[in-house]
Order: C-alpha cells, then sequence, then structure tokens
C-alpha cells in the first residue's frame, strides 16, 4: 500500500514537472540567423575590407623590397665568395642572416598588424549587428537568437524558431519595423509577413 501510495506521487510529481516544462516550452521564443552574412552584406564592412586589402599591399610592397634586398646580398656574396678575404665573407653571412630573419620577422608583424587592423574596423560594425540583434529580440520578445554559421544548428524547425534576418537587416538600414501583432500563436505568420506589406 505504502509502495502504491509513492509511485503514486511520483507519477503525479512526474506530470506537474512535465506540465510545467511544457509551459515553458511553449513560452519560450528564438530567432535565428546567419551571423556572417548579414555582417558580410553590411555596406561599411566592403569599405572596411577594402581599406584591409590596400593595407596589405602596402605591406606586400614593403616585403617584396626587403626580398629584393636580401637577394641582391646573396648574388653579391655567392660572386665574390672565392676572392672575398675571410673577414668580408664572415661580414657578408651576418648581413645575410640579418636579412633574412628582418624579412621573416617583417612578415610575421605584417600579418599581426593586418589582422588588428581589420578587426578594429570590423568591430564598429559587429556592435552595431549586435544592437540590431537585440532590437529584434526585444521587440519581438525573443529568449535567444541563435548563430546558425559554420552549421551549428543543422536544423530549426521553423514552427518554432523565427529568421529574424529581414528584420535585422531593417533596423541596421533604419527602417521600423512592422508592427508587431503576434501572439505566441501566430508570431511565425506576422515575421513572415513581406517587408513591402509592412511599410
Amino acid at each position: 500500500m505504502i509502495k502504491t501510495i509513492k509511485n503514486l506521487m511520483m507519477v503525479l510529481t512526474l506530470a506537474i514537472v512535465g506540465t510545467s516544462v511544457n509551459a515553458v516550452a511553449q513560452k519560450l521564443s528564438f530567432g535565428y540567423l546567419s551571423y556572417n552574412s548579414i555582417l558580410q552584406n553590411m555596406p561599411d564592412y566592403a569599405t572596411a575590407k577594402e581599406r584591409v586589402k590596400m593595407l596589405r599591399e602596402q605591406y606586400d610592397k614593403e616585403a617584396e623590397y626587403n626580398e629584393d634586398k636580401f637577394f641582391k646580398l646573396y648574388s653579391e656574396y655567392i660572386q665574390g665568395q672565392k676572392s672575398f678575404p675571410e673577414e668580408i665573407m664572415l661580414k657578408r653571412q651576418k648581413e645575410l642572416q640579418v636579412a633574412m630573419e628582418q624579412g621573416i620577422t617583417f612578415r610575421k608583424d605584417a600579418e599581426k598588424l593586418l589582422q588588428q587592423a581589420e578587426a578594429e574596423l570590423v568591430k564598429p560594425l559587429e556592435q552595431k549587428l549586435n544592437n540590431a540583434i537585440a532590437t529584434v529580440a526585444k521587440e519581438r520578445k525573443l529568449s535567444f537568437v541563435a548563430n546558425t554559421d559554420q552549421n551549428a544548428y543543422p536544423f530549426i524547425n521553423p514552427e518554432e524558431g523565427v529568421d529574424i534576418t529581414q528584420l535585422v537587416e531593417l533596423v541596421l538600414a533604419g527602417k521600423p519595423l512592422p508592427v508587431n501583432e503576434a501572439t505566441p500563436t501566430n508570431i511565425q505568420q506576422v515575421l513572415s509577413t513581406p517587408l513591402n506589406e509592412a511599410k
């Protein structure tokens, strides 16, 4: 009898917990988008990439200059190695070593500087995009927004998650969001309304 009562209480507890979880799940709504796709479609992103490209070209020219200098020294070393006194040969070897190390160091430093420059140029764009995502998420009362980049979410049920790409792009363009008349049962319908109808 006591065992039966315990079993009954366990079943009731599981039923209550299950009901609570279902209630939370029904209230939970989320958005999703490809962060990189939106970022790379922002007009200022192309400008930032062009500036990085120009910097890379300048660094490449300097690196080529260093390499030409090294090969010139190397060529002179090869041509004179039979006729140069030992002291001059040692001096030339040291110059070659220094030139080679400078070239390698410059390449490494240039790559770091390019990465830093790109990060600094893209950072304000990422902040702008993050703010736009937050605006849409708060407006649509979304619990979170998932980033689908790198196949992080191979499948998202469109009846539960909402693609907020177009809404984020509206905010980035400085346009108002469509009026949200959504309830938990029809939010997908409102968010899937064509943008030209929402103006």
